[in-house]
């Protein structure tokens, strides 16, 4: 059948055309000149098409226009609200779309419609943002695994908030390096909560240690977003902890052992309302007693203040500068040294201080060892 003779027929939605044969029209239309009369016959066999009743000979058009960004628009958007199995072949490449069209075919769209839109290449920031919106969790898992989409920080937020219990998306959103460092540990820290019933917990953490165990946990969390964050967000971040009441005595403890000296300076800045380069200042030139007042200022027991003023000597000895952290070995004989000193009587160390000391020496000499058996992997060091 010639497609003069197919446009010809009275109801030609009563005659299905074989595959080969739409396949033949839509590349044709395609191969013809721009406005020319076989342009014109073949857009109008493509258009009577659209009503065919064999789902293959839909779909074979829809293969063949997909990808060309002069494919008949009309036809184009037509096969976008078809069946899934046709509509997904041109929503996910077809050029001709608008980002607001696709914004409103995400709104009425099945959800194998939006994993379609969302695996578009180069998809645009408004688009993502639309899907981060109203998309099915499958489809906005698919956007974040696409490269090449332009996701701005408001919509990982978007992301974090409509889907915090999906462990799925956190995982992803987890590895976007664009996720803000203040979302990134209210997601960890809500898989830290989760461990409270994790089945290893209860069969290997005795009930009465489940509580250190736990949090222990949310503090390591902390410290090795600490030592990922960038001099520009660690502030930040800071802020976001002392909001949340978790710049806590054991934490800034936790970080001086573990050799986290940029989190420790700029936790102490932030406690004591003092400028983060003033501080690091300090740390490194002022007496014990200025230093003792500044511990004060930031609202640290008195307690600790020996083991803080510790750390602080044997990080200068070092030559540390409060800029950078340091790595495992340092940190562990800096930990080693402390708790060497303050399991002197002559100091009148407080127990539970020391308790917390011996604690950290082990968790630090663990992640050594770790990372001794892990030498051919270059890479960052965890937390402790």
């Amino acid at each position: 059948m010639t497609v003069h003779d197919f446009l010809q027929l009275e109801n030609p939605s009563d005659y299905s055309l074989d595959v080969q044969a739409a396949t033949t029209y839509a590349e044709r239309y395609l191969a013809a000149e721009q406005g020319s009369q076989e342009q014109i016959s073949m857009a109008a066999a493509l258009t009577v098409l659209l009503d065919d009743p064999a789902r293959p000979v839909r779909k074979a058009v829809a293969k063949v226009l997909a990808k060309s960004p002069y494919a008949p628009g009309h036809v184009i958007r037509c096969l976008a609200t078809d069946v899934d199995e046709i509509s997904v072949l041109v929503l996910k490449d077809s050029p001709v779309f608008s980002d607001s069209e696709l914004v409103d075919l995400l709104a009425q769209g099945s959800e194998a419609s939006q994993c379609a839109i969302a695996q578009r290449a180069h998809l645009s920031a408004s688009v993502s943002a639309a899907l981060c919106e109203v998309g099915a969790e499958a489809a906005c898992r698919e956007l974040l695994q696409n490269k090449t989409a332009d996701v701005l920080q408001t919509s990982l937020l978007r992301l974090a908030e409509r889907f915090e219990e999906s462990p799925a998306l956190c995982d992803l959103l987890l590895k976007s390096k664009d996720l803000p460092l203040a979302t990134r540990y209210e997601l960890l820290m809500r898989l830290a909560d989760s461990l409270e019933t994790h089945p290893v917990v209860l069969e290997r953490i005795p009930e009465h240690q489940r509580t250190t165990f736990l949090s222990d946990a949310g503090d390591k969390v902390i410290l090795r977003l600490a030592y990922e964050a960038s001099d520009s967000d660690l502030p930040d971040f800071v802020e976001h902890l002392r909001a949340n009441a978790k710049l806590n005595t054991r934490l800034l403890l936790r970080a001086v052992c573990c050799g986290r000296l940029r989190f420790f300076a700029a936790s102490l800045a932030n406690l004591g309302s003092i400028p983060l380069p003033r501080a690091r200042k300090l740390l490194l030139t002022v007496r014990r007693a200025a230093l003792q007042a500044m511990l004060r200022k930031a609202g640290l027991p008195y307690r600790s203040h020996e083991a803080f003023l510790l750390a602080i000597d044997i990080a200068r000895e070092a030559n540390a500068d409060f800029t950078y952290d340091l790595a495992l070995d340092e940190a562990r004989v800096l930990t080693e040294t402390l708790l060497s000193v303050m399991q002197d009587g002559a100091l009148g160390a407080d127990d539970d201080v020391t308790a917390f000391l011996r604690r950290f020496a082990i968790d630090v000499a663990r992640l050594e060892a770790r990372q001794m058996l892990k030498a051919t992997r270059p890479g960052a060091t965890a937390a402790a």
